[in-house]
């Protein structure tokens, strides 16, 4: 029954390419399509690129994903003295990826088809696959075990939604899961969603998870952000960095910004594309408002600040006074809450944490995460920024916790074997 409904995926996998084409076209987000006919020999694998096999295959959807497992293929490639090829689901990805001394060759993932999959094993000759947290691909996995490629997953991240959906697809899972050698997973509450779909006790261990690794207690590029300050006169200001926003929690934090006017703010928005439909919004406003991109001749007492510009985060949130971590509010599930953390930042976050549970629960713990919604948004604000104390405990206690969540990395080696 699975290899059934694994024909039929791959029946169905070009026209479902093509809807989400289309529906990107129609979306806010449509100048991601901008280089989509040039990616296509990369999707498709038309073409062989500069690298012959065997190698070490790391698959990683995006940018966060590509940074935080960095350190592990620079450790293969050391041990087992094999080029690393990696491959993205994004083009920014890809861009990350590339600057990544490990990484021997950056490709875009080949589109989810089995003869897509079966040339690219071809063509490069894996002998391992990685995996890197949630995408369970699976004419990726069950192409490249056909080929004898032995298959993992790292950072494993799979969540109660995503597990339940799988369990519709129960037979197709049970044919691929058993093809995974070994998983890693984020938790312990992860390991038991593996198990329950079928992967064996023994394959499944609790590591950690490896972007914690990666966190820094000293950003790059925090000169320029503090220029950045220092080209808006914010220095006595108190300062509310809100990081990986969407459009509602955008109009949250507007509104709040008219109750404390006093207080600045700087929006990094998830998505660079919403930037036009930002800036709409915003002249719909009464506030003085700048883009970090067009930062030469700031307004004067500018309030918003709308950093649109890709890895400035960190450094931004060092400079603020607090944090408020987006995807949070709107139901994304929360992005990285650990990065305003490790900086002794108070993190304010909403109650759609269910990307990083026991992050976000150990923050709450500790009183270095603090719960808001639509409704205490500013009131929450306020008594942080007018309380040193009360600003100062949350800090420390977020630092901790954060601390707290290091060495996946050295227990996730310990487990990947060729």
């Amino acid at each position: 029954m699975g290899i059934l409904i694994l024909i039929l995926i791959n029946i169905v996998c070009p026209f479902v390419a093509l809807m989400i084409v289309l529906c990107f076209l129609i979306s806010s987000r449509r100048s991601v399509l901008k280089t989509l006919f040039s990616e296509l020999k990369e999707r498709f694998v038309i073409k062989k690129q500069d690298l012959d096999g065997p190698c070490i295959w790391l698959h990683a959807a995006s940018v966060g994903e590509v940074k935080s497992v960095a350190n592990i293929a620079a450790e293969l490639k050391k041990r087992y003295d094999l080029p690393i090829l990696v491959t993205t689901l994004t083009k920014a990805g890809q861009r990350a990826a590339q600057k990544i001394p490990a990484f021997d060759l950056c490709l875009l993932a080949p589109i989810d088809f089995y003869l897509a999959i079966k040339r690219f094993v071809k063509f490069y000759k894996p002998k391992l696959l990685i995996i890197v947290e949630a995408d369970l691909w699976p004419n990726m996995i069950y192409a490249s075990a056909k080929a004898k490629v032995k298959i993992g997953i790292i950072n494993g991240r799979l969540s109660e939604r995503s597990a339940k959906r799988y369990k519709l697809l129960t037979p197709l899972i049970k044919l691929i899961i058993p093809k995974i050698s070994f998983i890693c997973a984020q938790s312990e509450e992860i390991k038991k969603r593996y198990v329950s779909l079928g992967a064996s006790k023994k394959k499944v261990f609790t590591c950690g998870n490896i972007k914690y690794d990666a966190l820094n207690e000293n950003p790059n590029r925090l000169d320029e952000a503090k220029e950045i300050i220092n080209k808006l006169s914010w220095q006595n200001s108190k300062i509310v960095v809100c990081g990986s926003t969407h459009e509602l929690e955008e109009k949250i934090i507007f509104s709040s910004a008219k109750n404390l006017k006093d207080t600045k703010f700087i929006i990094a928005p998830r998505h660079l594309e919403r930037v036009k439909q930002i800036r709409e919004n915003l002249n719909k406003t009464q506030f003085q408002f700048s883009f970090l991109s067009d930062l030469a001749y700031p307004p004067i007492d500018t309030q918003i600040l709308i950093a649109d510009t890709m890895g400035l985060l960190g450094a931004l949130y060092k400079v603020g006074t607090l944090a408020f971590v987006g995807g949070s509010i709107d139901k994304k599930g929360g992005h990285n809450f650990l990065e305003a953390a490790i900086l002794k930042k108070p993190v304010f976050f909403g109650k759609y944490y269910y990307n990083a549970p026991d992050v976000a629960k150990s923050l709450l713990k500790s009183g270095g995460g603090i719960l808001v919604n639509q409704t205490n948004f500013s009131k929450e604000l306020k008594k942080y920024l007018n309380d040193e104390n009360l600003l100062n405990t949350s800090a420390q206690a977020a630092l901790n916790t954060a601390l707290s969540f290091k060495g996946a990395t050295a227990k996730s080696l310990e487990v990947i074997k060729l």
